[in-house]
């Protein structure tokens, strides 16, 4: 696939909320936070941030800055890296 289709393509995925790259650290978000025994709001509390992001994020959906997706991540001892393709 081309860089250009391949950017076409993430561009359609993110407008509908359906990219398959926010979808995964979707679930990631999810399967750490169900690991330390840690509900959306207790995540959202020691994230510094509103339950309602935790949710968005769940989803992945996009719309979510990057800086308060990090500040989830860091509470739960994850960090975001690059994804090579």
């Amino acid at each position: 696939m081309s860089d250009k289709s391949d950017i076409s393509k993430r561009r359609r995925h993110a407008s509908t909320g359906n990219d398959p790259v926010l979808l995964a650290l979707g679930d990631q978000i999810r399967t750490a936070r169900l690991a330390n025994t840690m509900t959306q709001e207790e995540l959202a509390l020691v994230s510094g941030v509103g339950r309602e992001l935790v949710i968005q994020l769940e989803n992945g959906k996009p719309g979510v800055t990057l800086g308060k997706a990090c500040r989830v991540l860091a509470a739960l001892g994850l960090q975001l890296t690059a994804l090579e393709r």
